[in-house]
């Protein structure tokens, strides 16, 4: 028998996102694309009331040695306008195995010492080879006001 109520903790108070990252026929670094559903130059996501960022990504197919550059950036537009680094990962070892992760978090205080201005917050990803492919989930947590359904089902 399920429970007789709906308790909505996690998903009032995180906003949790998992998306897919080819980086489509181009070797360079690039923003992965955090907009659901994907809206062309939105790449970004609304700093929006949040105190606490984090991001992880997974490798799904390896052509190349994986990975090299993965970075936390702010920005003051959805398409990265502006953008200043935040947080970077080392990439000591280099995520070069299938299901490797390695993941980034910064706070909003973080954001605002790197760009006072910032409205949004990035993911930049660097993958060594085009037909590389990664799994990124982002989190933005801790929102000064709490609603259901921060996190929803997304089906396209």
């Amino acid at each position: 028998m399920a429970a007789t109520y709906t308790a909505e903790h996690y998903t009032a108070n995180l906003d949790i996102r998992t998306v897919v990252h080819n980086p489509a026929d181009a070797a360079t670094a690039q923003f992965i694309d955090l907009a659901r559903p994907k809206a062309g130059t939105t790449q970004c996501l609304a700093i929006e009331g949040y105190r606490r960022f984090f991001a992880s990504i997974t490798t799904t197919i390896l052509v190349g040695t994986g990975p090299t550059v993965f970075e936390l950036y702010a920005a003051t537009s959805a398409a990265g306008g502006g953008k200043i680094v935040i947080a970077s990962h080392a990439m000591g070892s280099l995520p070069n195995a299938l299901n490797d992760s390695v993941v980034l978090e910064c706070d909003v205080a973080q954001v605002r010492e790197v760009l006072s201005t910032a409205t949004h917050i990035g993911v930049w990803l660097d993958c060594q080879h085009n037909d590389d492919e990664v799994a990124c989930t982002f989190i933005r947590g801790e929102p000064f006001y709490p609603v259901a359904g921060l996190t929803a089902d997304y089906v396209s």
